[in-house]
């Protein structure tokens, strides 16, 4: 599956720092603007990237995705000038995902410049309703900031995307929406289908929590089936359930810098505990097709802020994290035991991690085992063993041309 050869694509996360706090990142604490307490803030510096990623690499990708699972790469100090680097030294394509609220128009100026130098360069603003609405899922930015940002990026050519999270406080905005596209120069308007508003059978809302650990309000899904993953719910009644979460004691876990006391210990007994209460059998029949694969034999790699090598974003959603789902603490457990310094930039080469086959050893070698009980891997038979609300989130009418978003499809 992955070898340094049939590298085709890679997803880089810049920074796990953010000036944002939407409620579904898993970046915070409990859905609140609070910072998880055992996540240290890094990024990558211009000088690592080079150490990490040398030019042959680079010449040798075909893209390269700036996005990340935690993180805005616009926050990372030196976002601007490793995309120079990639510039001076190849042709390989650069695709952006930003909130676009941070830094300030002159820095985005100066980057619509190079995207517009390099003419298959591309940036993505996340923008997820207008004025009055943006900010309920996009908290903390600033339209105004936000707005004067995006058309210093525009004005001189560059290419973008407007990505919107249809919701049911903004699926009224889309016309509006598209209108105010073309009034920034923003190149597309692509409305997407949110993830985290249903169950995969019901609707649920979307907890909102404030700073002191209580519910501020809730994010629902559109009231147009169109509009969103789970078209036909199995009950026409949106499910609202959350916790309140003690600020003292995330105080104290912050001190220690841990999320959970017993999350090691829970991952260390997934099979012996979690698995009894777990039917696999929907993915011990899954036959996966992996979001990595590209055209050809051509694979994709994601690497987050400290330098760990993974095979997809999807994976470093829950490698970065501490869900207590099954699937997502096997996946932790698989790690532990192989041991996450094979997959560390800082110990070794992308071309020795990938040449050792360690990718493989992990995740694509476990595909063709019996059942989850003998080590198949349950999060990429869910992912990319069946039809998921992953393949959905791009199907919306008032998407262009759908095949171009098949690379984030894919990962």
């Amino acid at each position: 599956m992955w070898s340094f050869d049939n590298l085709g694509q890679m997803h880089i996360e810049l920074t796990n720092g953010c000036n944002a706090a939407c409620p579904m990142c898993v970046r915070f604490h409990c859905s609140s603007p609070l910072v998880r307490p055992d996540i240290k803030i890094t990024q990558i510096t211009l000088d690592t990237f080079k150490q990490w990623f040398p030019e042959d690499i680079i010449q040798k990708t075909d893209l390269i995705l700036f996005c990340g699972v935690h993180g805005d790469p616009s926050v990372a100090r030196d976002m601007y000038e490793i995309c120079e680097y990639i510039s001076n030294c190849s042709n390989t394509k650069i695709l952006v995902n930003t909130n676009g609220g941070a830094r300030k128009p002159e820095w985005w100026e100066k980057l619509g410049l190079l995207f517009a130098k390099n003419t298959s360069w591309e940036l993505t603003f996340s923008i997820d309703g207008l004025e009055d609405t943006n900010h309920i899922y996009r908290r903390n930015v600033v339209w105004k900031k936000l707005e004067a940002n995006v058309k210093a990026f525009t004005k001189n050519g560059a290419k973008s995307d407007w990505d919107f999270l249809m919701f049911k406080h903004n699926e009224h905005q889309i016309e509006e929406a598209k209108k105010i596209c073309k009034e920034w120069g923003i190149t597309n308007f692509v409305p997407k289908k949110a993830l985290g508003v249903d169950n995969g059978k019901s609707l649920q809302g979307m907890p909102a929590l404030n700073d002191r650990g209580e519910l501020d309000y809730w994010i629902e899904a559109p009231e147009d089936p169109s509009k969103r993953n789970l078209e036909t719910p199995v009950e026409n009644v949106t499910i609202f359930k959350h916790h309140n979460f003690d600020v003292d004691q995330y105080r104290e876990m912050k001190k220690q810098n841990v999320s959970s006391n017993n999350y090691q210990k829970s991952v260390e007994n997934v099979y012996s505990h979690n698995l009894k209460y777990e039917d696999t059998s929907h993915w011990d029949k899954a036959t996966i097709s992996c979001k990595s694969k590209l055209w050809g034999d051509k694979t994709e790699i994601f690497v987050d802020s400290d330098g760990i090598v993974m095979p997809c974003c999807y994976i470093g959603t829950h490698l970065n994290g501490v869900y207590t789902d099954f699937k997502s603490m096997q996946l932790h457990y698989h790690m532990n035991n192989y041991g996450w310094d094979n997959f560390n930039l800082n110990k070794h080469s992308l071309e020795n991690i990938l040449k050792k086959q360690h990718l493989n050893r992990v995740f694509s070698d476990s595909w063709d085992k019996e059942s989850v009980k003998c080590g198949k891997l349950a999060y990429c038979s869910e992912t990319c063993g069946k039809f998921s609300s992953i393949d959905n989130i791009f199907t919306h009418e008032d998407v262009e041309n759908e095949s171009k978003y098949r690379f984030k499809k894919n990962g």
